[in-house]
C-alpha cells in the first residue's frame, strides 16, 4: 500500500489527468499516514480500500496504459 500511495504522491495532479476515476487525493492522504502517523492506521479502512478501491483503480490504470500506448 505504500509503494502505491507513493506513486500517486509522484504523479501528482497529473494522476486526475492520466488516469481518472481513482480517489488520487485520499491515496496520497493514506500515504502520508502510513508514513507518519502510523500508529492511528486503522485496519478496517486499510482493508475496505483493498477490497473496494484498488479493483477499480487497477480497471482505469489499465485502461490508461493501453490508450497511451503505440498502436
Amino acid at each position: 500500500m505504500q509503494i502505491m500511495t507513493e506513486a500517486a504522491i509522484r504523479l501528482g495532479d497529473a494522476a486526475e489527468i492520466v488516469c481518472p476515476g481513482p480517489d488520487w487525493k485520499g491515496f496520497r492522504g493514506m500515504g502520508n499516514i502510513l508514513r507518519h502517523v502510523y500508529h492511528r492506521v486503522d485496519d478496517k479502512v486499510i482493508w475496505d480500500t483493498v477490497k473496494d478501491e484498488l479493483p477499480p483503480m487497477r480497471e482505469a490504470v489499465l485502461k490508461a496504459l493501453k490508450s497511451s500506448s503505440p498502436a
